[in-house]
Formats: C-alpha cells, structure tokens, sequence
C-alpha cells in the first residue's frame, strides 16, 4: 500500500543558482523564505535613505515576500512549492539474490 506524504520545499532563484530547502510544513518553507529576504534585503535597498530603509523593514512577511521580484528587480524569486513523497512497501525477494521488479510499472 502506498501512503502519500507531503514536503514543501522554500525555493530561491538567485544570480548564483538556486537554493532548496525542504520542511514538513507550508508555514516552515515560508518562513525559510522570508528568513532569505530579510537576511538579504540591504542588498536590494537603498539604505541611505532612512524612509526607503524604514519602509522594507517594517513590511510583513507576506508584504515581504509578495514584493521580493519588485525590490530585487525581477532578479530574484522566491516560492513555496509543495511535493508529494511515496512510501512503497518492497517485498522480500523469494529468491536470494532476485529483485522484485513488481512495483516498475508496464
């Protein structure tokens, strides 16, 4: 019998690649990403000026991550993407040294 379980992966597209980080929660994978924005955010802002600085600082976490292409240019792009995992029970084989191919679909 087959059990789905369900991952969701914080995702950051950046100039230098892609970072993946996987948690057992939506909540857990977005606070990953806001967690990435703020760390971050004073290389997209203009800190001198205290209004601009101000502003991105006091924004929520959703405010946040929904304005990241924005502050970054549309150079950088953050996601949460869920992922169903299986978990497939596999038979002894009968034989020592056989394979159980049953669960390879035709």
């Amino acid at each position: 019998m087959t059990q789905a379980k369900t991952i969701y992966l914080a995702t950051w597209d950046h100039k230098h690649g892609q970072d993946i980080s996987a948690h057992t929660t939506d909540e857990g994978a977005f606070q990953q990403c806001v967690a990435w924005m703020r760390e971050t955010l004073e290389e997209w802002v203009d800190y001198h000026s205290s209004d601009e600085e101000a502003y991105y600082s006091s924004l929520s976490d959703s405010d946040l991550f929904d304005s990241w292409p924005e502050i970054t240019g549309d150079n950088e792009f953050m996601s949460v993407q869920d992922l169903q995992l299986h978990e497939v029970a596999v038979q002894q084989a009968n034989v020592e040294g056989s394979v159980d191919t049953a669960h390879i679909g035709a």
